[in-house]
């Protein structure tokens, strides 16, 4: 049995790639330690992964100070429990998932210690950074992310990208080829289960947005377009599940045009209720703006909704664009509500066109399966370990189901 702790400034019942990669290592047997923000929610043991949450909320606002200082605060903690961990039995592998970049110092003295270190980079820093703040702070900031970026993955053993075009702008950024390997973001299928009867007539017609909430991500764009369709389709609703730092300025917007009974806000779920939330829906929204940072994003969200058989409206971004293609995904121009008000209509109008979507969306997300993902992420952690006969067991076992 091998030993592996995961870091991540995020809460584990609500980050389903965390969770994914920890259970699919406690699944074989392993031993799965995982450092993470506490959450009432989150129980001390999932699945087989023991969860160490720790005591301290997650900033999602706009000021630079707040989200260092929260930062500092998770590596102090979070490097001070590896360290302890660590001395009482190695660690054969740590695996450090961002934002930010930085949080690979957590597992130096691990490092020292003899553990090998793989970081996981969910997201791009440096353009995120610069969409964020903007101007000529925003672009030095981005520049001092990249460097930060360089020196993060120069530590680490292995470097995981999200997609193949995240792989590309890594390789870019310095990083060599030969340490990064890609593993994509794709939903497990045992908790995204098609709805088979989801193009059947039902009472009122479901707009689903989930994720964080924060301007990049185009809620307002979704909540103007509602606004010029509802009049002609009153049984048109907007559902938003998530949280995150535009939740109030999206609320507000909604009061101001009159939507209340037309747009409805959860707050965010835990992974296996997604499902669940997003029964009643008959399209899913990816209404993302254009920047530097979403164009090289594969949304979770768009993943989600193929997995699950909902027909998907998007932003035509680069990596979208890439990955899924007309056929799969009905685009509207980046930033256009009225270009998203012409798809919602185009799609509420012919159920014909809906069904195609969901049958190549399906086909589109086939290619990128969470078994392949799966068998990837083991075959890359194994690489790691002295001895990787865990790996053949974990084949074996696949090969029995």
């Amino acid at each position: 049995m091998s030993r592996f702790l995961m870091i991540a400034y995020t809460t584990y019942i609500h980050d389903g790639r965390v969770k994914r990669h920890a259970e699919a290592l406690a699944e074989r047997g392993d031993h799965v330690d995982v450092i993470c923000l506490a959450d009432e929610q989150q129980p001390a043991e999932f699945a087989g992964v023991n969860l160490i949450g720790l005591e301290m909320p997650r900033y999602r606002g706009a000021s630079r100070s707040a989200y260092l200082s929260s930062y500092l605060r998770f590596f102090a903690m979070a490097a001070k429990k590896a360290l302890l961990l660590s001395l009482k039995e190695r660690y054969d592998v740590v695996i450090v998932c961002t934002m930010p970049d930085a949080v690979v110092v957590t597992a130096i003295l691990p490092k020292l210690l003899g553990s090998k270190v793989v970081l996981d980079i969910h997201d791009t820093m440096p353009e995120l950074y610069r969409d964020k703040f903007g101007g000529a702070r925003g672009a030095v900031g981005g520049k001092l992310l990249l460097w930060e970026e360089r020196l993060s993955a120069w530590w680490a053993d292995c470097v995981l990208a999200v997609h193949d075009l995240h792989k590309e702008r890594l390789e870019q950024a310095g990083i060599p080829a030969a340490k990064i390997r890609v593993v994509t973001n794709t939903p497990d299928p045992r908790i995204f289960v098609p709805h088979q009867n989801r193009l059947a007539p039902r009472d009122g017609f479901t707009i689903a947005c989930h994720g964080t909430l924060t301007h990049r991500m185009g809620l307002d764009l979704a909540i103007q377009a509602v606004a010029m369709l509802h009049d002609r389709y009153p049984a048109l609703r907007l559902t938003v599940i998530g949280n995150g730092d535009y939740a109030a300025t999206a609320r507000a917007l909604v009061e101001q045009l009159g939507l209340a009974d037309h747009v409805t806000f959860h707050d965010a779920v835990p992974v296996e209720r997604l499902p669940e939330m997003l029964a009643a829906a008959e399209i899913g929204l990816v209404p993302n703006r254009p920047s530097s940072a979403t164009h090289l994003m594969l949304p979770v969200k768009m993943l989600d909704y193929a997995t699950l058989g909902i027909p998907v409206i998007a932003s035509r971004l680069r990596t979208v664009e890439h990955y899924f293609g007309d056929r799969a995904v009905e685009f509207f121009e980046p930033g256009n509500a009225e270009d998203l008000a012409r798809a919602i209509e185009r799609l509420y109008l012919d159920p014909a066109l809906r069904a195609a979507l969901v049958a190549n969306g399906r086909s589109a997300i086939e290619r990128l399966s969470w078994d392949t993902q799966r068998a990837q992420y083991i075959n890359v952690i194994d690489s790691l370990l002295p001895n990787p006969s865990q790996s053949r067991t974990f084949r074996l076992k696949q090969e029995r189901l």
